[in-house]
C-alpha cells in the first residue's frame, strides 16, 4: 500500500501563493498584503472662508436711549427764616446725558454753583429781610447742547425782630451832615464794598462748622431797628458781641482777607471771603492783625476788640453777607449747615483772586 508523503511547501510555492493573493487584493483596491506598506490618507486642501455679511435692511442692534432730563434740586431749610439763607444742591439726573455747564439765578442775581464731584453742585441763596419768597431758576447745558431749566419758589418765614428798646448816643460826627471831604470818603468806601461783595469766588473756601469769633454776651441782635441820638437811622444788620478793649477776635472759618482797613462807619474792619459770594465782617477793632490778600484759617487771630467807628463802646460787630445781602450771622451756626460743611473738599489757599484795588 503506497504511503502518503507530506511535503513542506517550498519557499517558491509559498511566495507564489502569497503573490497571487496580493494580486487579488490589489485588484480589489486594497493594500494590505504582506511586504507592501500602507499608503497614508490624503490631507484635504484648504477650504475658502465663509464670511457672513449683515444685511443693511436688518439694521444694527438698538442702544439704550440717552435721555435729556432736568437736574434734581434739593434745598435746606425747606422754608428759610427771614434774614437767613438756603443751601441749594443741584444733582445731575443719572439717566440723562452728562452736564456740561450749570447756572443758577435767585431773585435776578446770579448764584455761583461749585462742582463738588459725583454730579453735585452747591450754591447759596439769600432770604433777605423783607422777602416773602425767593424765585430760583437752575439751568443746565448737556454735552449735546440741550438746555434744561428747573424753577422753584422759596417761601420765606417772617420773623418778629426785636423792637427799639433804647436810644444810643454816639459822636456827633456820625449824626450831623458830613462835610464834602467826608462825603467823598464815604462814597469811595461804599464803592469799594459794593465791588468786593459783588465778587463771588467759584469754590467754597470754608470747611467744617463755623465758630463764634468772640465769646461774649450778645448786646444787639440781628434785625433790631436802631436809633442814634433820637433819630431812626437803620436796622441792625449784624450781631453785636460784648467785649473789652484788647480781647482777641478770631476768624469764624477759613478764607481770604479781602479788606483790612480803617473805614468811616465801621472803624478798623476786616472782611473775609469764604467763597460763593459769601463774606464775614469784623468791625470796630482797636487793632487789625491781618492784611489784604492774606489766607486765614478758622480760629486765626484777626484783630482786637475796640471802639473805632460809629459805636457806643468796645464790642465786636460780626456781619454776614451773601450776594450783598446782610444776613443773620447766627444762621451760620446752624447744625445742618455745619454737617454739610464738614463734607466739603479742603480749600486751596493758593487759589487766585482779585485784590480790592483791582475790583474798583
Amino acid at each position: 500500500m503506497a504511503q502518503r508523503v507530506h511535503k513542506n511547501p517550498s519557499y517558491r510555492d509559498r511566495f507564489g501563493r502569497t503573490a497571487a493573493a496580493c494580486v487579488v487584493l490589489i485588484g480589489a483596491g486594497l493594500a494590505a498584503c504582506a511586504g507592501i506598506p500602507e499608503q497614508p490618507t490624503p490631507v484635504p486642501g484648504p477650504q475658502p472662508l465663509r464670511v457672513e455679511k449683515p444685511s443693511l435692511d436688518e439694521g444694527l442692534p438698538e442702544l439704550p436711549e440717552q435721555r435729556r432730563l432736568a437736574p434734581r434740586l434739593h434745598w435746606m431749610p425747606r422754608v428759610p427764616d427771614e434774614g437767613t439763607f438756603v443751601t441749594l444742591i443741584v444733582t445731575e439726573e443719572p439717566r440723562s446725558l452728562p452736564v456740561f455747564e450749570a447756572q443758577a439765578h435767585a431773585a435776578e442775581k446770579e448764584i455761583e454753583l461749585a462742582y463738588l464731584g459725583g454730579g453735585e453742585y452747591l450754591g447759596l441763596v439769600a432770604a433777605p429781610i423783607g422777602a416773602q419768597e425767593v424765585p430760583v431758576a437752575v439751568t443746565v447745558t448737556l454735552i449735546d447742547g440741550t438746555r434744561l431749566t428747573r424753577t422753584l419758589s422759596l417761601l420765606v418765614e417772617p420773623r418778629d425782630f426785636p423792637a427799639v428798646h433804647r436810644r444810643l448816643s454816639v459822636s456827633s460826627r456820625f449824626t450831623t451832615e458830613p462835610d464834602e471831604n467826608t462825603l467823598e470818603r464815604i462814597q469811595r468806601e461804599r464803592d469799594l464794598l459794593r465791588s468786593v461783595l459783588e465778587t463771588a469766588t467759584g469754590q467754597p473756601l470754608w470747611q467744617g462748622a463755623f465758630e463764634l469769633p468772640l465769646i461774649g454776651v450778645t448786646t444787639s441782635p440781628y434785625g433790631q431797628r436802631r436809633l442814634f441820638n433820637n433819630q431812626l437811622r437803620s436796622r441792625h444788620t449784624g450781631l453785636d458781641i460784648d467785649g473789652d478793649t484788647g480781647d482777641p477776635i478770631y476768624a469764624a472759618n477759613s478764607g481770604r482777607v479781602v479788606i483790612s482797613r480803617d473805614l468811616f462807619y465801621t472803624g478798623n474792619a476786616v472782611y473775609v471771603d469764604h467763597g460763593l459770594g459769601f463774606y464775614t465782617g469784623y468791625f470796630h477793632m482797636s487793632k487789625r492783625e491781618v492784611v489784604e490778600g492774606q489766607w486765614v484759617e478758622k480760629g486765626q487771630l484777626l484783630g482786637l476788640v475796640g471802639s473805632t467807628g460809629r459805636v457806643t463802646g468796645p464790642h465786636l460787630h460780626w456781619a454776614f453777607y451773601l450776594h450783598r445781602s446782610a444776613l443773620d450771622p447766627g444762621s451760620l451756626l446752624n447744625g445742618d449747615f455745619a454737617r454739610l460743611s464738614e463734607g466739603l473738599p479742603t480749600p486751596e489757599p493758593a487759589r487766585a483772586f482779585k485784590q480790592p484795588s483791582e475790583m474798583r
